[in-house]
């Protein structure tokens, strides 16, 4: 793979100015929020990756079926051992991140397939499971010996691990795709924000002879407050803490529901003892490389934990035979469901995980905001009592360059997104080609805040469930700025007696609060598309 890795390092010194935005803009404020009062305003005062590029192979190769698109798969080990320099800082005193070292695999997906060419149409980029992060500090150790370095460690992992999966672990992707004039050839938001096959309402159960990790009155670490860290994708879910014990039984309180996209997914259980303050919980033990597949051959079991120090970073899968040590078992319940546009025989709920349905919504953008106020914009929504918030939108100017005016572009998108005309139909109406109307219509080019976001909404009562949407801008300090007038009924997506799929236009209506000055010269509209399925016993 000489030719891979050395194409990486031509495109080093990009990946170093794309990571500086993501850094400043993105990690450092996660990071601060995270943070214990005393550091909250600590900072990254250098970052830069150095010279050392990930290393890449081996590759194993396969084919497979995503969503209906068939694609050739290639799964690539990467092992990166960073020289960069990284320092944080804190009330004028600086320490460094050393020995910093990533190791994971990273899936390039050619997708789709077409029976013309250039014959493939894009290249998915992902991950199945978060990779393995390790780090030390460096440098003036102040910092570290006031407040803690597993404080410190702790906050910098998690928030770097949740940022890797909210970008690039299962469901999230980057997709680049060279369809332009042709998007009607393939399902384009199916590719980029993929849907789950199946739905694995995955239950910790019990555990016993955990570690003692507490003192007791005699001096002796003789109990622990466990729960359990349960990492499938990109979704990350603890368990309730338990007092002063190493038998716990968490009973219908450890099940929750987790998406499988393929069943060679990992799935990361670890055991922790719970105590006051970030980072300061306790390591009690994981289960060894444990993915789906292995819950369907076993699905009710008792798993091995492992200590951290059986933890390693070579290239092949960790063996039994090689760590040997043990500190407990943990018994794990998997009951698989398929996922399907249509009503049938649902799983009865087990504790919180009581879904029938799952909403699976592509948030795309919106017209109408001004630039100020797009920068930021958060929108949220509510179901059943829980509320689910996107990203801060980013804005965008409208810079489509096709041989079309902008009253032509405006025609073609109010025909398409509101009339709910075919590429082919609009076509004869504009006089336009049949490339020029399905780039424009796809590309939505006065919408110009934009999320790109995949959220997905369980659904616990089809019949009456309502989705409130809502928009909130930096300015004024987030208040919400306009909502959807009348909540949408999740059972109307079932109208599409095929597809249970919604897309259309929401229009908000702006708060009653909101000066004169902020006010819109066009309507609100909000671009997105719902999508439904219904957990189902049936195999």
């Amino acid at each position: 793979l000489k030719w891979l890795n050395w194409m990486l390092e031509q495109f080093w010194p990009y990946v170093q100015k794309a990571s500086e935005t993501i850094v400043k803009e993105e990690l450092e404020p996660k990071i601060q929020a995270a943070m214990p009062g005393p550091l909250k305003h600590i900072r990254f005062s250098k970052f830069s990756l150095g010279t050392q590029t990930p290393v890449l192979g081996p590759v194993s190769v396969s084919h497979g079926k995503q969503n209906g698109h068939a694609g050739h798969e290639l799964d690539v080990k990467m092992v990166w051992h960073c020289n960069g320099e990284i320092v944080l800082e804190c009330a004028g005193v600086e320490v460094g991140l050393d020995a910093i070292q990533i190791d994971g695999e990273v899936r390039l997906q050619l997708r789709p397939l077409l029976n013309t060419f250039p014959v493939v149409g894009g290249l998915q980029i992902t991950m199945m499971s978060p990779p393995d992060l390790d780090f030390s500090f460096k440098g003036i150790l102040s910092l570290v010996q006031s407040f803690g370095s597993d404080i410190v460690a702790s906050v910098v992992r998690k928030v770097l691990a949740s940022q890797i999966s909210e970008r690039l672990v299962v469901p999230n992707q980057l997709f680049i795709h060279w369809m332009r004039g042709r998007e009607t050839e393939a399902d384009l938001e199916v590719l980029n924000f993929p849907q789950p096959e199946a739905i694995v309402r995955l239950g910790i159960t019990e555990a016993r002879e955990l570690r003692g990790a507490d003192w007791n009155y005699l001096g002796l670490k003789g109990t622990s407050d466990p729960y359990v860290s349960v990492h499938l994708g990109s979704r990350l879910w603890h368990t309730p803490v338990l007092q002063r014990t190493r038998f716990p039984n968490w009973g219908e309180a450890g099940f929750h529901d987790f998406f499988i996209f393929v069943p060679d997914q990992f799935v990361k259980i670890e055991v922790y003892d719970s105590d006051i303050g970030p980072g300061t919980d306790d390591f009690l033990g994981f289960v060894e490389d444990l993915r789906v597949i292995h819950l369907l051959k076993a699905p009710d079991d008792w798993w091995d934990l492992h200590p951290k120090s059986a933890r390693t970073r070579s290239a092949t899968p960790l063996s039994r035979s090689v760590t040997g040590q043990m500190c407990g078992q943990v018994h794990i319940v998997a009951h698989f469901y398929r996922l399907r546009p249509a009503l049938g025989r649902v799983p009865r709920p087990i504790g919180t995980a009581n879904a029938v349905a799952y909403a699976f919504i592509d948030l795309r953008s919106l017209r109408g905001l001004q630039p100020r106020q797009a920068d930021g914009a958060v929108i949220t929504l509510k179901l059943e009592g829980e509320t689910f918030r996107s990203r801060r939108g980013k804005y965008k100017a409208s810079n489509w360059e096709v041989s079309a005016n902008p009253c032509s572009q405006r025609l073609i998108e109010h025909l398409y997104n509101q009339k709910g005309k075919t590429i082919d139909e609009i076509v004869k109406i504009s006089g336009l080609s049949k490339e020029q109307v399905s780039a424009i219509a796809h590309a939505r080019p006065s919408f110009t805040t934009h999320w790109h976001q995949p959220m997905t909404v369980p659904v616990a009562d089809l019949e009456k469930a309502e989705l409130e949407i809502s928009l909130a801008t930096r300015r004024p300090h987030y208040k919400v700025f306009a909502s959807l007038k009348e909540p949408l009924k999740i059972k109307d997506v079932m109208n599409d007696k095929t597809k249970w799929q919604l897309d259309k236009l929401h229009t908000l209506e702006v708060e009653s609060h909101v000066e004169g000055h902020l006010l819109q010269q066009e309507k609100l509209e909000l671009s997105m598309r719902i999508t439904l399925r219904c957990l189902s016993l049936t195999p």
